[in-house]
């Protein structure tokens, strides 16, 4: 919505926020226009063979609390219900469901019951504070600052090991807290890689 509002990238996203509080209204109607295209896309995905299914709302910190859960909330929500809804209508085994909300700290709570297996996180959040407050029961992701991948490989295997003793070998998929940049050394990334891999099997060992 806010590309389609905006015209392009933003560092306010203030035309598209203008239009939340301008235009409620209108804003829910394109917010259901977009799930009613969204749902059938991602049940589409999974009869194409996808194993797993990740939503995105990249710019939850524009919103912040009053707005996330008035305008991304709901339609969050029933992205998930819908999908797995169609999955079964389909007969089709349930694929785990990913929420990831850039900068989204502040709902935590609330996606961490939107309907959703796994919650991701990025680079901002405290894994054991993340974990303190979504509970035990949901699957949590992330959450290495992308840029660490700038750092020498070394200090990249450091960093990864950090991570994950800050998650722990349960209800946990490492990953960055974002996405790569089109500079990053692919080495590095694979450094990374290798690094979950390494000492993911030491956490299991102990």
């Amino acid at each position: 919505m806010t590309y389609m509002i905006e015209g392009g990238s933003s560092s306010t996203m203030a035309q598209a926020k203008r239009w939340l509080y301008q235009r409620p209204k209108a804003s829910h109607q394109l917010l259901r226009i977009l799930t009613d295209a969204l749902v059938p896309y991602l049940v589409g995905q999974v009869v194409a063979g996808a194993q797993a299914l990740q939503l995105f709302e990249s710019h939850a910190g524009h919103l912040g609390p009053l707005l996330f859960s008035k305008f991304a909330l709901p339609y969050i929500r029933d992205v998930a219900k819908r999908v797995k809804a169609r999955l079964q209508e389909a007969g089709l085994a349930p694929v785990p469901m990913i929420i990831f909300a850039k900068d989204g700290h502040f709902a935590l709570e609330e996606l961490a019951q939107a309907g959703y297996e796994v919650v991701g996180l990025d680079w901002t959040v405290a894994p054991q504070k993340a974990r303190e407050r979504v509970g035990k029961n949901v699957t949590l992701q992330g959450n290495l600052d992308p840029c660490a991948l700038y750092a020498p490989e070394e200090e990249i295997g450091r960093l990864v090991r950090q991570m994950l003793d800050d998650f722990g070998p349960q209800r946990y998929i490492a990953n960055l807290g974002h996405g790569l940049y089109p500079d990053m050394d692919p080495e590095h990334v694979g450094t990374f890689v290798d690094a979950v891999h390494r000492y993911s099997r030491v956490l299991r060992q102990n």
